[in-house]
């Protein structure tokens, strides 16, 4: 056995991004904070859609195939538990179960992510298709311009 040590170092070379040109530095610290909202809309859909906690937590195992238990369900609702946050695999889950779209609205609004319910995915598609005709028109109208 050989006691000579073994070079690990293979030449490459990490290179950090300058933190002055993340995207994300535009914006102010903490502007992304949603645990409130994220609470309150959590409470809100589990107050209306008429559903026990513990029923709602046997939903989120049945359709994640993860164990959640319903305590789990009271903390992440709970304003003054700060550490305890949804996690994002059950976001899905809990906005099928309640029928609110807004907790998914509450944690992704700050960054300017829309959420579409299915009744407004044809709206947002006929947006699509004008906008995309207009551009269309606008670039007939400009090779028409060059033919002259």
């Amino acid at each position: 056995m050989s006691k000579r040590p073994h070079k690990l170092d293979t030449g490459l070379v990490q290179l950090t991004l300058p933190l002055s040109s993340l995207p994300s530095r535009q914006r102010a610290a903490g502007s992304l904070r949603t645990s409130e909202a994220v609470k309150e809309a959590l409470g809100q859909a589990l107050r209306s859609c008429g559903l026990s906690r513990e029923t709602v937590a046997d939903e989120l195992t049945r359709l994640t195939g993860e164990p959640v238990s319903v305590h789990a369900v009271n903390n992440w609702a709970a304003p003054g538990k700060h550490d305890r946050s949804i996690p994002l695999d059950q976001l899905a889950a809990l906005c099928v179960i309640t029928g609110s779209e807004a907790l998914a609205r509450a944690a992704l609004a700050p960054a300017e992510i829309l959420v579409l319910t299915q009744d407004q995915k044809p709206l947002y598609e006929l947006g699509q298709l004008t906008a995309e005709d207009k551009a269309r028109a606008r670039r007939k109208r400009e090779i028409w311009e060059k033919i002259g």
